[in-house]
């Protein structure tokens, strides 16, 4: 495959340097707080022409990474799949677990937490992160979604645990997943919420002139930064225009206790005695936070009625 190819398998046919109209309801993008930052006005979906740079970027510490990361994603994660099997888990049939796609899987955490529920298989476009998983012999193959398929390979559910927001074009994904899905077949989606308290935040420091914690949430110089910001309005138009509805949505934990100093030493330029003195704050902080909006939602998509 040559680069432009690549390209076109990244970005799903869309000229992510050229956005105008919202990839939800086609409505006017407006201006936002930088340069490469568009709102629609229409239905709040916020957009970004940030490039995607799967496997051109190596500069990341993965095992710093999945320190880091690993305590809140595990966390959700278990809190997720309590909540979704009564929704998800069609009636085995003649003994078979459902079967569940976990598109840009990374190191394979949710794998293992939904093997014991599902006939898992996970997709991970980053041949690095891709490699690690392989080698604790988790079921994964790497390669973008659908391209990593078999041709008439189905499934039951299909989840998207922090990635939809990365992938362009999302409303050509969704439709994509409907074809690979049964009538009853669910799209989840675990995405970044624009009404968190954290995101609304940065927002406000960013137009007092810091700009850092903005680009922070949107992975400004990441290999994969985000295209997207979600909330449920922006949803149900999305999943409206793919052929889909949302029949269920809840919103997950943004930060717990553990991990908590790993996950702000990470995100960089933070000395170390400045993460510790954060850390110790947003503990003590902790439970009055959970009053606050959450900056993580999940949303459930069925399947239209023909």
């Amino acid at each position: 495959m040559d680069k432009r190819e690549e390209s076109e398998v990244i970005n799903g046919g869309r000229d992510v340097k050229n956005v105008d109209r919202c990839d939800a309801c086609n409505g006017a993008l407006t201006a936002g707080l930088e340069t490469w930052h568009f709102v629609c006005g229409t239905c709040g979906l916020e957009h970004s022409t940030l490039q995607p740079q799967i496997n051109e970027i190596e500069s990341i510490d993965e095992a710093e990474r999945e320190k880091a990361l690993k305590p809140i994603r595990v966390h959700n994660f278990g809190v997720l799949l309590d909540w979704l099997r009564g929704r998800t888990a069609r009636p085995a049939q003649a003994g078979a677990k459902p079967r569940l796609l976990d598109v840009g899987c990374a190191h394979g955490w949710f794998l293992e937490q939904a093997a014991a529920h599902y006939d898992v298989l996970g997709l991970e476009p980053d041949a690095a992160i891709a490699k690690r998983a392989l080698a604790r012999h988790l079921p994964v193959r790497n390669g973008y979604f659908p391209q990593a398929l078999q041709a008439q390979e189905q499934f039951d559910v299909i989840v998207f645990n922090d990635v939809l927001e990365h992938i362009p074009g999302v409303t050509n994904i969704l439709k994509e997943c409907a074809a690979r899905l049964p009538a009853d077949g669910v799209v989840v989606v675990n995405a970044p919420d624009s009404r968190g308290f954290f995101y609304r935040l940065s927002r406000v420091f960013t137009r007092a002139g810091r700009q850092a914690s903005f680009e922070r949430m949107w992975q400004v110089g990441m290999p994969s930064p985000h295209l997207y910001y979600f909330n449920t309005k922006s949803m149900h138009r999305i999943a409206a225009a793919s052929g889909f509805k949302v029949v269920a949505e809840r919103a997950l934990p943004s930060i717990v206790a553990k991990g908590l100093y790993d996950r702000i030493n990470y995100a960089g330029n933070v000395s170390k005695l400045r993460s510790a003195v954060m850390t110790a704050g947003i503990l003590a902080l902790l439970p009055f936070m959970k009053l606050l909006p959450s900056d993580i939602t999940v949303w459930v998509l069925a399947k239209q009625a023909d």
